[in-house]
């Protein structure tokens, strides 16, 4: 840089204090880093003082002069609202620093403005990145509350469509009972069949809700005949008096019969057959898979009692299965939405069912698979010939 023998004889040897050495360092490096020239900030012809005129006889105050010219402008330039406190705080240190009368307070004064300047210029960054950041988070929540806005916009609108939909279903209902009415007012029938109508009306409704009263009573107490003898068999099968299946050949076949006559119904259906074809084949397969269990329990047990037992131990097992499975399955095309439901928590909902009813569905498949397995007289598969042929053993003399 050029610096006189008489700065660096002063810089080295004048104070002895370290961290003077330090400051004068840190502000040589940034004046050489700043600065290509060493020549003052100011008209070295018109310096007028004892501090002007050093920095223009030093080549190190003059360039420290320079850099500190250099960053007092770049911080005016980021100081966007506060460029008069800064501009007054650089008349403040410029009459303090042409107070100084000696090398020493020259060399503070500078090193000082140095370290000043450079904390006004960290803070200011730091302020507009806060701003910005203060500025992006208000941008943020503004579009969080227009996208809530708009959810609710569409969520009210879809309600109020909804509402105008019933009450058009509702004045189509009333414009029909009204047309109704008319036609009946017309076409007046005869006083007699009036006067009988009311009449024959009352007694069918007695006798059909009569019979559905039977037949509801009925079919409870054949569940509770048929799972009482289902015990009672599964008790004589565990004494090795009766078999309910043979082998896992023949628990096999007696549960799939029913789930094969379905999956070709359906296969028959896809290919465009009529729907007939498909009632035949879910027919057949009920009918197959309650034929195969009566043939085998002729065919692995002995006495009319077991025999009894074992079909309808079979046949109470397969239905209650298929029953609750058809049940689960079914509960997959429900789950409409609620009263006061928003459209996303009815799609949440329905997406925790379907999970829980496949759990519950695996849950039942894994149980009753081990529970058909457990009533397997034999632990292993045979082959269709052997499971179908009848032991002779059990109906000689």
């Amino acid at each position: 840089m050029g610096l006189s023998r008489y700065a660096y004889s002063r810089f080295f040897s004048e104070e002895g204090s370290f961290r003077m050495v330090i400051h004068r360092t840190i502000a040589l490096l940034l004046a050489v880093v700043t600065s290509n020239s060493i020549a003052a900030s100011f008209d070295c012809a018109k310096a007028s003082n004892f501090a002007e005129k050093e920095i223009c006889r030093d080549g190190y105050l003059s360039s420290l002069d320079t850099s500190l010219s250099q960053n007092y402008k770049a911080a005016l330039l980021k100081a966007s609202d506060r460029q008069d406190a800064l501009i007054e705080s650089q008349h403040e240190w410029l009459a303090t620093r042409n107070q100084c009368t000696t090398q020493k307070c020259l060399d503070k004064a500078m090193v000082t403005r140095f370290k000043a300047i450079e904390d006004f210029t960290r803070a200011e960054i730091g302020r507009k990145l806060e701003s910005e950041q203060q500025q992006q988070a208000a941008k943020s929540q503004a579009e969080n509350a227009d996208r809530a806005r708009r959810k609710h916009e569409a969520y009210v609108a879809e309600e109020q469509a909804y509402q105008h939909r019933r009450q058009a279903a509702q004045q189509q209902t009333v414009y029909s009972q009204s047309n109704t009415a008319s036609v009946s007012s017309t076409y007046q029938t005869p006083a007699y069949q009036t006067a009988q109508q009311p009449q024959t009306q009352v007694a069918a409704t007695r006798e059909e809700t009569l019979w559905q009263q039977i037949f509801s009573v009925l079919w409870k107490c054949a569940l509770i005949v048929a799972v009482v003898m289902s015990c009672w068999a599964v008790k004589r099968h565990r004494r090795e008096e009766a078999t309910i299946y043979n082998n896992y050949t023949d628990a096999t076949i007696t549960n799939l019969l029913p789930v094969t006559g379905w999956g070709i119904g359906l296969l028959c259906g896809w290919l465009g057959l009529p729907h007939q074809v498909y009632q035949v084949c879910v027919v057949t397969g009920v009918l197959s898979a309650v034929f195969f269990a009566v043939y085998t329990a002729f065919k692995s047990n002995r006495g009319g009692l077991n025999i009894l037992l074992t079909i309808v131990a079979k046949l109470t097992f397969v239905s209650v299965f298929y029953v609750v499975m058809g049940f689960l399955i079914l509960s997959f095309f429900g789950g409409a939405r609620r009263k006061g439901e928003s459209l996303t928590q009815a799609e949440a909902r329905r997406r925790r069912e379907s999970r829980n009813t496949k759990v519950q569905i695996v849950a039942v498949s894994a149980g009753y698979t081990f529970f058909t397995a457990w009533l397997c007289r034999r632990a292993e598969f045979t082959s269709l010939s052997e499971c179908l042929e009848l032991d002779p053993a059990l109906y000689s003399a």
